[in-house]
């Protein structure tokens, strides 16, 4: 999904109680007026020459701290040693009020593809006002002047700090169309700088949502139905008598206890007997049930997401058909850190204090429980102990306003690991059909798909969310069809990194291997086969194949997989090696990675993104299931949901393959092709193919 910049402005104030220039930068769909009501970005260079911008996007470790100073501080032409960040409304910094905005969704890989060309003309104004400022004061041409280093410089070697001028600076009209470099000149941007975030996390300064505290703050532990879709029917407020809770009340789904620390409060939710409503049709649903449904769900024709050609015609005509079916299972995000966010509700205001990457929705959840304007409520956000994609979501957001509605106090909810893991909004379950027939010429002249699975824009006229990855294709097919099979089981589902990828690439990655195998042809040279019109993609997929000596692993006896896939305009192929012993121990001991994503800020951070987002594909690939019994979750904790350790993580080598073009996403695309790498190598390995996630449920000896 391409995001599309609609307007943006540049707007300067002097009322935020801040001393030196600052420049706000406002980027999105939204009417823009001198009132700062959207402001998303804010440049602040203070006389004591430093420069600080505060990032409007979540922090949840993937970088954009760092990266989007980066791109402000190129233009500025800044002393990136006197460059530092604030996250919106962080502690310890200034906040920003609901009625100045807040932050939007921080997700899908478009931090740095649409705010890019924004950040760069906000230096580079911010670079035009400094100039003009000290041509003003010493009275000479702005041509004679050279900004670099955060100084001014005349031709005559006089020179002059950004802070000393930025009072001046602050006075005078923003430039329309401010001067921008050209990218041979970047000294920045592309160079592997240290984050910003470094330092703060080792010496445990940095504000997750867990560290919060605020004066006569108090904890909430929540108890859930645990079944989906269960409402409290009764439970006796007096049971906290006698202990050291303070309060009980009900929340959407549950209770919440509150008391003046955790454990105190978890200790009386965990002895609590509470009364569900359970709703008839949950009561029994169990993950046989789901997999019969999803099947009987792909004997339907479903929508047609795309047709190119005659599909079925051609797969009559085809000599070799390939037909094979594809499963996967629900998932957890299974975050380091639980929900939790602190709330503070007063009959004029409300503070949130809460890690999210939708702070415009903690902003609207808020409003609709409080019953306050926009304008008396202020978001906090702070670092995020893991994201993927649950952090969009608000229930936990629900639970903290309605507690310190109830109990007139700041309160801060704090879920368990197992509530965390059996409330989850799981990454959907899903099957797929595949039909591939292959010509005269070894190659495809048919691929027929369908998948089933519940939809994440549930009732969309087009769920291109579910269908990412599965169509359209990253090869040449000349016929080839793509149809989409709805189906609702009652069970939460939500984002999860990569979204529909995730599982999509797994099925069209696998399926093209089979049908490499049915031609004859070697798995990465039909991919390439099949690639000769798209000079990019497949200069990525050759990159990798000489990174990883594609046929000549390095651990003896290990086999090779190969898959490739794409992400807006980012294209990603792997390589993993992988060994099977004999008692059908899998070991995958590298991941070779080539990834043309366009222009790089920071290839550290890049590279960083592609490492963890492999760890995180490889351990949902090797142990990853939700399971459901009579509706409810059977996996609690890290015991019976594991997560990969660092004995058995993969070498991660990564190539990123220069470019010219706009950056393009990095945080997602490492995920989605781990899996089919995977499991490829293990059919190289062993001639075992594996349909089905995840791989520890296959017996290999």
């Amino acid at each position: 999904m391409e995001i599309q910049l609609t307007r943006r402005t540049f707007l300067k104030t002097t009322t935020l109680g801040l001393t030196g220039l600052t420049l706000g930068c406002s980027i999105g769909p939204w009417p823009f007026d001198r009132k700062f009501s959207n402001v998303t970005v804010w440049l602040t260079i203070s006389e004591d020459n430093w420069i600080t911008i505060m990032v409007p996007k979540a922090e949840m470790g993937q970088g954009v701290s760092t990266a989007l100073p980066m791109i402000v501080a190129e233009e500025l032409e800044a002393d990136w040693t006197k460059v530092t960040f604030a996250l919106r409304g962080e502690l310890g910094d200034y906040s920003i009020s609901g009625a100045m905005g807040v932050s939007g969704i921080t997700g899908g890989s478009t931090s740095i593809s649409t705010m890019f060309e924004p950040l760069r003309e906000m230096g580079a104004a911010a670079k035009e006002m400094l100039v003009t400022a000290c041509a003003q004061r010493w009275q000479v041409e702005p041509e004679s002047l050279t900004a670099r280093n955060s100084f001014i410089t005349h031709s005559t070697m006089r020179s002059i700090t950004y802070g000393a001028l930025a009072e001046e600076a602050n006075l005078l009209p923003i430039p329309e169309n401010p001067q921008l470099k050209d990218p041979s000149a970047f000294s920045i941007i592309g160079q592997p700088l240290d984050r910003l975030d470094t330092p703060d996390h080792i010496e445990g300064r940095s504000v997750f949502g867990t560290d919060v505290k605020v004066p006569e703050m108090l904890y909430a532990a929540v108890r859930q139905s645990p079944v989906f879709g269960g409402q409290v029917a009764h439970f006796d407020p007096s049971i906290i008598e006698g202990t050291t809770a303070e309060a009980i009340l009900e929340i959407p789904g549950g209770v919440a206890v509150v008391a003046k620390s955790y454990w105190e409060a978890e200790k009386v939710a965990q002895s609590l007997e509470i009364d569900f409503h359970i709703p008839e049709e949950m009561e029994a649903l169990s993950s046989e049930d789901i997999s019969q449904q999803l099947t009987q769900d792909l004997s339907t024709p479903g929508s047609q997401v795309r047709l190119i050609g005659d599909p079925i015609a051609a797969m009559e005509s085809a000599p070799i058909k390939v037909e094979a079916l594809y499963v996967v299972p629900f998932l957890a995000h299974a975050a380091m850190e639980p929900m939790t966010c602190t709330a503070k509700v007063t009959p004029e205001s409300c503070e949130v204090w809460v890690p999210t990457q939708g702070a415009r929705i903690v902003q609207a959840v808020t409003r609709a429980n409080t019953g306050l304007d926009v304008s008396s409520i202020e978001v906090y956000p702070t670092h995020l102990g893991g994201g993927f994609g649950r952090k969009v979501e608000s229930d936990y957001v629900t639970q903290a306003v309605l507690a310190s509605k109830a109990v007139g106090k700041p309160v801060k909810v704090i879920w368990s690991r197992q509530e965390d893991m059996q409330h989850d909004y799981y990454r959907p379950a899903f099957k797929a059909e595949l039909k591939g027939g292959i010509g005269e010429s070894t190659g495809i002249v048919s691929w027929i798909g369908k998948s089933a699975g519940p939809s994440l824009m549930a009732g969309g006229f087009f769920d291109f969310m579910s269908t990412a990855g599965f169509s359209p294709l990253p090869y040449d097919v000349p016929n080839m069809s793509a149809h989409y099979v709805e189906s609702d089981f009652g069970v939460p589902i939500g984002w999860w990194r990569s979204i529909g990828s995730s599982q999509n690439v797994f099925f069209v990655e696998s399926f093209v291997d089979e049908l490499a195998g049915a031609a004859g042809e070697d798995p990465l040279t039909f991919r390439g086969e099949h690639l000769k019109n798209n000079e990019r993609r497949l200069a990525v997929l050759e990159r990798v194949a000489e990174m990883a000596n594609w046929g000549q692993p390095v651990v003896p006896g290990a086999a090779q997989g190969v898959a490739l896939a794409l992400h807006g305009a980012s294209v990603l192929a792997q390589i993993a090696e992988v060994s099977v012993d004999s008692g059908g121990e899998i070991r995958v001991h590298t991941v070779y990675c080539a990834l043309d994503c366009g222009g790089v800020v920071n290839p550290d951070i890049v590279e960083a993104q592609i490492e963890g987002a492999v760890i995180f594909g490889l351990t949902a690939a090797l142990y990853g299931e939700i399971t459901i019994e009579n509706g409810r979750v059977r996996q609690s904790n890290f015991h019976d949901y594991p997560l990969i350790t660092m004995i058995d993580a993969p070498l991660v080598k990564t190539t990123i393959i220069k470019s010219d073009a706009r950056p393009s996403g990095v945080g997602e695309i490492g995920v989605p092709p781990i899996a089919p790498a995977v499991t490829n190598a293990i059919f190289a390995a062993t001639g075992h193919r594996v349909r089905y996630l995840p791989i520890s449920l296959y017996e290999f000896s």
